[in-house]
């Protein structure tokens, strides 16, 4: 795979990063999520620095993810015992004929 040299603009700054031409989509939409997050905490507290607004968009982007990473394992959770409650009654269904 060939890398691509990007360019995004967080917080009114311009960066450049090299990625995988098919990372580059994803690498674009973490940008703008980045830079929505940093300005909504922006608009909150004008006179934050923006070491601080950087800090809190990465607690709240990871508390975030800590979040769906526990939804999703209760998810797969309920989906396997559905699964198995399921395979369960096909089983019994094929021994009963």
């Amino acid at each position: 795979m060939s890398q691509t040299k990007i360019s995004v603009r967080i917080l009114n700054r311009e960066y450049q990063f090299a990625c995988q031409d098919d990372e580059r989509a994803s690498l674009l939409s973490a940008a703008d999520y980045l830079d929505k997050t940093m300005q909504e905490i922006k608009n909150m507290n004008s006179t934050m620095s923006s070491e601080k607004i950087t800090l809190m968009a990465a607690m709240n982007i990871a508390h975030d993810l800590i979040k769906s990473q526990s939804t999703n394992k209760y998810y797969d959770t309920e989906v396997l015992s559905t699964i198995k409650k399921l395979n369960d009654k096909l089983e019994q269904a094929i021994s009963n004929n």
